[in-house]
């Protein structure tokens, strides 16, 4: 029952106009916006790479069973797979479900100059790396070198913009009714328990 009260968790997107997630190219970011993302009940999903069309499909699945506006925040690297990942897995899941919007947060290679980050080089081995040049110049960077606070507050942003604040309270008051109710339950339960032993 302990277990219960401290992993309990009200669903604050269920009476929001819409669904929302970020989607995550890599690992190496997680820690730095999990606070974030725990705090506004959004789903995280971690791509290490090209998808597989089980995982697309299991997706588009969960999409096909939301009636409301979906949109995913994603987070990737700025290079020629990275570019390539996202589309990819766009284009993809699109394949098999109703229509969601896709916006990138991260990371853009004006963030290059704009934080003074320092610059990869393409790697030419990648087939992909000429059509990134033609498109984005010589320069490329990873989405870990942006700096954490920067990334968690372009997804607080990202995400608040969405979110019906007046819903939003409206599940921050329950679950805190629901979580006090779990509470007292809890702290009953030895006597509850002793009762059903047959111990006056």
């Amino acid at each position: 029952m302990n277990a219960v009260k401290h992993s309990y968790r009200k669903d604050y997107w269920t009476n929001q106009p819409f669904h929302c997630e970020i989607w995550c190219e890599k690992d190496a970011v997680i820690g730095s916006i999990e606070d974030t993302t725990s705090e506004l009940g959004v789903i995280v999903r971690v791509g290490r790479g090209f998808q597989s069309s089980t995982r697309v499909r299991e997706i588009a699945t969960l999409f096909n069973q939301i009636n409301k506006p979906k949109v995913v925040f994603y987070l990737g690297d700025f290079d020629s797979s990275g570019i390539d990942i996202e589309r990819d897995v766009r284009d993809r899941v699109r394949r098999y479900t109703r229509s969601f919007e896709m916006r990138r947060l991260a990371i853009f290679g004006e963030d290059i100059r704009k934080f003074k980050l320092p610059p990869q080089r393409i790697k030419t081995e990648d087939p992909r790396a000429e059509t990134f040049r033609d498109m984005h110049g010589n320069q490329c960077v990873e989405l870990d070198a942006l700096p954490p606070s920067e990334l968690r507050r372009r997804v607080r942003t990202a995400v608040t913009s969405l979110i019906n604040k007046e819903a939003w309270e409206r599940a921050l008051t329950t679950e805190g009714v629901e979580l006090g109710s779990i509470d007292d339950f809890v702290s009953h339960w030895p006597r509850i328990a002793y009762r059903g032993l047959g111990t006056p």
